[in-house]
């Protein structure tokens, strides 16, 4: 039999021009069932609740700990971006800001900040899949009665070396204070926060502060690239470079109100440049600890040291 086209055939074939319905109806139902609506899978986001986490409608003093505990998932598609927003009045200062990739187990993350003095402030946690599909939660956190700003330790001198000074420790506990050096930090991986590094920038020297988490940092420390566990910790290094700090008013701090009020989460990075002698830079520990460095004297070159002093919450 010769075939000349699908309507010669359908009008040859009566049992099958019968079933042209039945075939038009699925053919929508094949149609709909893949709509792009359909392919994109959600994403959600929850906070999570108990007396360790932070409440919508919570009233919470200023100086106290916001904790949010983070739990979302993109359906099937890799989560990749995270974002949390604190609003107060006009004003909306971005809290969190970074990339992420967590699959079928899904994102599961506590976030500490502290209470601002503002009346009133709401925050936004948001999340977006692969796919891009965005979902969003918010809560409220009122001001609560009195002020909790809390005690700091205070560390230093301390002398760190860096990355060609071997007879220097090159390795920090921002918590503690003490330094390690390559031959005996094997076992303290997970409580390094700060390694330091020389190099030319655009023609500039600068005398940097970096963590293990941070990727450059592999260049001048490359063992750490096998550690378990590396620390990020967060420089606000738009207040260091604009010398938002005093050296005198890092030594009048008696507790940690200017750790907190001085570090502007929207101007951070693992990496600090241009810390030269003078300069004060407010950070944030993995922890979730506010803290300060005073450079009391940096070197020009990669042989050389950094002198500097700690003040961070307890």
């Amino acid at each position: 039999m010769k075939f000349c086209g699908l309507n010669n055939f359908l009008r040859l074939q009566p049992s099958v021009r019968l079933l042209q319905p039945v075939l038009f109806l699925l053919s929508l139902l094949t149609l709909s069932s893949c709509s792009p609506d359909e392919q994109i899978r959600k994403s959600s986001v929850i906070l999570k609740t108990g007396v360790a986490y932070t409440a919508d409608g919570d009233y919470v003093s200023p100086g106290s700990k916001i904790i949010l505990g983070v739990l979302a998932s993109g359906s099937g598609a890799p989560l990749t971006y995270l974002r949390i927003e604190r609003i107060t009045g006009n004003d909306t200062v971005v809290q969190v800001d970074m990339g992420i990739f967590a699959g079928k187990e899904g994102f599961d993350r506590d976030f500490t900040f502290s209470r601002s003095q503002a009346e009133v402030e709401f925050w936004d946690v948001i999340v977006m899949n692969s796919d891009r599909d965005i979902a969003k939660t918010s809560l409220r956190v009122n001001r609560g009665e009195g002020m909790a700003y809390g005690p700091i330790n205070h560390y230093g001198p301390l002398e760190i070396g860096l990355q060609s000074n071997d007879n220097l420790p090159q390795y920090l506990d921002l918590n503690s204070g003490l330094l390690y050096h390559a031959s005996t930090v094997g076992g303290r991986e997970q409580d390094i926060g700060l390694v330091a590094y020389f190099y030319l920038t655009s023609g500039l020297p600068s005398p940097t502060l970096t963590c293990p988490a941070y990727t450059s940092a592999l260049a001048y420390y490359p063992a750490m690239g096998a550690w378990p566990v590396r620390n990020s910790t967060l420089f606000d290094y738009f207040t260091s470079d604009n010398q938002l700090v005093s050296p005198a008013q890092f030594e009048a701090a008696a507790n940690d109100s200017l750790l907190v009020s001085a570090y502007n989460p929207a101007r951070v990075s693992g990496n600090c440049k241009f810390a030269y002698t003078g300069r004060v830079i407010p950070f944030k520990t993995q922890e979730g600890k506010y803290g300060m460095i005073r450079i009391n004297s940096a070197a020009m070159e990669e042989t050389g040291s950094i002198s500097m002093e700690i003040k961070i919450q307890q």
